[in-house]
């Protein structure tokens, strides 16, 4: 004899967006400039030994180890991520720091809006708002992508405040 159990499957996202930061290079490109750097640095050291200008030899090296490590914390950053997804129980806010901490906010699916703040001379500021909290998205987008993000939440919204319903007696 066989057991049948109806399931009830979730709705999926109205939603979902991943924000990640804008990076140019690859970790293979970044290995690439580390190597153009460090070859011309023994360029520069072989000639600054010829000339017999030691202490020059030092600076550049201090420079070149600089150099290499501010450019690795840019592409550690790169590892920071957001998630924004609605789903009609509500949304919910993910945002993974470069060290792969997580943090999530959960909001509540009545009282949602978005806000744009336009100030002449900087990037918008767009949020999340509702009646308990005001959350800050997409700190990693220029302007004209937090605007299209905007529209998009705007059009998210809408479409979990008047869902369509599909009925098949209604249809022609």
């Amino acid at each position: 004899m066989s057991d049948t159990t109806d399931t009830i499957e979730a709705p999926g996202p109205i939603f979902e967006a991943i924000l990640t930061p804008h990076r140019s290079m690859s970790r293979r490109g970044m290995f690439i400039v580390f190597g153009v750097m460090a070859a011309g640095s023994m360029l520069v050291n072989g000639l600054m030994y010829y000339l017999g200008a030691l202490p020059v030899i030092g600076f550049d090296v201090v420079d070149l180890l600089l150099a290499i490590m501010l450019y690795a914390m840019n592409m550690r950053g790169g590892r920071a991520s957001e998630v924004i997804l609605l789903t009609e129980d509500g949304l919910t806010i993910t945002r993974t720091s470069p060290r792969g901490r997580r943090n999530q906010i959960a909001m509540a699916p009545g009282w949602l809006r978005v806000q744009l703040e336009e100030t002449a001379g900087s990037n918008p500021v767009l949020s999340i708002v509702n009646r308990e909290a005001k959350h800050i998205v997409g700190t990693d987008l220029g302007g004209a992508e937090r605007r299209d993000l905007a529209e998009a939440l705007k059009a998210a919204f809408a479409r979990l405040r008047s869902p369509r319903f599909d009925n098949p007696q209604t249809r022609n």
